[in-house]
């Protein structure tokens, strides 16, 4: 149980590492930017992807409902763990201390970690209980619904990631390439929202 807490802790501050270093590069394409707000599309789409390497790896162990559910808290905490890094190494005022930082340390989780887990155990638990024709009915809405939800702070990314664990479940020698296709796919929903950036040179 510790372990899985553990595990999404950790992944989640790879996250929350990973979105204060873009938060504060100078990365940018045209009118498209990681850095400032825009570095908020890192934990948009990852804490979502991470769903999937966790819960794959507790499937794989045995694991039951209650350590995927303990994945997300510990992936909750973790990625609440930005604003904190932020006031320790890029503090916005000199009188900041971390007690500033305490309630982005649930808020953060609460805006791009639980609404994703949430439709990623749903997805799950349809994944898991359909086959044939209904399977295909079920993954095409899941992958329409999770394209109009991405742009709300990439919840409906979570869609697919749940449906990947189902599916890994059903071919485990094709964990890694599921991972990487659903990386991808990600990635490209997660920013349809910010073509037109792409597109766009600063004017």
């Amino acid at each position: 149980m510790a372990l899985a807490i553990a595990a999404g802790l950790v992944a989640g501050l790879l996250i929350s590492i990973l979105t204060v270093l873009a938060e504060h590069s100078r990365i940018s394409i045209n009118s498209y930017a990681l850095y400032g707000n825009g570095a908020l599309i890192v934990p948009a789409i990852l804490c979502a992807f991470a769903l999937y390497p966790g819960w794959t790896w507790i499937r794989s162990r045995g694991g039951q409902a209650l350590e995927m559910a303990l994945f997300v808290v510990g992936l909750h905490f973790g990625v609440g763990l930005t604003p904190v890094l932020e006031v320790l190494f890029f503090p916005s005022a000199a009188d900041l201390t971390l007690m500033d930082a305490a309630p982005g340390l649930f808020l953060t989780g609460a805006i791009f970690v639980l609404p994703a887990s949430l439709l990623a155990g749903l997805a799950y638990w349809v994944g898991t209980r359909v086959h044939g024709t209904t399977l295909v009915i079920a993954s095409s809405a899941g992958i329409l619904l999770a394209t109009l939800l991405a742009i709300f702070w990439g919840i409906g990314l979570g869609i697919l990631a749940g449906g990947a664990v189902a599916l890994a479940e059903r071919a485990p020698l094709r964990r890694l390439a599921i991972g990487i296709a659903l990386l991808v796919v990600m990635i490209v929903l997660g920013n349809l929202p910010l073509i037109g950036a792409l597109t766009t040179p600063v004017s």
